[in-house]
């Protein structure tokens, strides 16, 4: 049994992982003023335009392929995103967050589905650690029942495990910042249509005519230094930073090793949660010892066992196909 050696990768993934669970509450600061479609288009056009600003010749030479490969993975992301957002208004962050973190346990049978990979057994150990630590996050307790916004962000959690194992592939045929960028540009046009189909509906119809949840969504935005700064944020460090550094790392190992250490998301958005908006946030005793088992699936995953390792199983190519240039 030794340690992985790239962890460079690993690292790229983890500090993705912890942006990405600081946004559970900034986002939920943000919804407090905006409507989700709103927040999301604005979020993702402001990411795609100063993506576009800082690498200009590779948008320009993006080719049929990388447009291919964004288009589906920007399409999964893009309706993922809203899912989530939308179940944001409904419960808290900490607990979106550990419902997003089921998705640790969809990536290997996504992964066999889509591409016959088959995942090493740390990688395998890993996920039904992971996977029990978040039953008990996840699993009611006393009084506290699963509502609507729950529901919706379990919903995304097949879309986020398709987008992660798709990753796999199309990060190690194409460039980088090209995929990125794809990716954000057509999450930012489905978030941008969707939102100009609601004020049209709405226009046509009355916002009486619209439901709830959608005629928030045609009242005047709130601008402040606060909304403005989270925007900021949101767009540059948690959108294109956290892109760029998941599509490096994701390269350079299998969706189900990724997936294992995405799981740690829900603890760092529990964490960021209690530290920005209280101790109401902790979701107590059976919460940590889920917490922990998702540490231990992280561990374990980053261990490998057998000579088999060695000759490739459970490698990146075992679930990305073999590497090639950009189609």
């Amino acid at each position: 049994m030794r340690l992985n050696t790239d962890l460079r990768a690993d690292g790229a993934i983890l500090l993705t992982t912890l942006i990405w669970g600081s946004t559970f509450v900034v986002a939920r600061e943000v919804l407090d003023y905006w409507p989700p479609l709103s927040y999301l288009a604005v979020r993702m056009t402001l990411a795609t335009l100063v993506f576009v600003a800082i690498f200009p010749k590779r948008v320009v030479e993006a080719g049929r392929g990388v447009w291919r490969a964004g288009a589906t993975l920007g399409l999964l992301i893009g309706v993922g995103f809203v899912g989530q957002t939308v179940g944001l208004l409904y419960t808290t962050p900490s607990k979106s967050a550990f419902i997003t973190g089921l998705t640790t346990p969809l990536v290997p049978f996504v992964a066999y589905a889509l591409l016959r990979a088959r995942p090493g057994r740390e990688n395998l150990v890993g996920v039904v650690l992971a996977s029990v630590g978040g039953v008990l996050i996840l699993a009611p307790a006393e009084g506290v029942g699963v509502n609507t916004g729950d529901l919706v962000t379990l919903g995304t959690t097949a879309l986020f495990a398709a987008h992660i194992t798709l990753m796999s592939v199309y990060a190690r045929r194409h460039d980088v910042r090209q995929l990125s960028v794809v990716q954000i540009a057509v999450a930012a046009g489905l978030t941008v249509a969707a939102w100009l189909a609601v004020w049209m509906w709405g226009a046509l119809s009355g916002a009486g005519q619209l439901p709830s949840a959608l005629a928030r969504e045609l009242a005047p935005l709130v601008w402040n230094a606060s909304v403005a700064w989270q925007l900021v944020y949101l767009s540059l460090v948690a959108t294109i930073a956290t892109f760029l550094l998941w599509t490096w790392g994701q390269a350079r190992m299998p969706a189900t090793h990724a997936a294992i250490i995405f799981s740690l998301e829900p603890v760092f958005a529990t964490l960021f949660a209690v530290l920005w908006r209280g101790p109401g946030q902790w979701m107590g005793g059976r919460a940590n010892v889920g917490a922990l088992l998702i540490l231990a699936g992280v561990i374990v995953s980053e261990l490998r066992w057998g000579e088999a390792e060695k000759a490739g199983a459970g490698g990146p190519e075992s679930e990305g196909g073999v590497r090639g240039g950009a189609d």
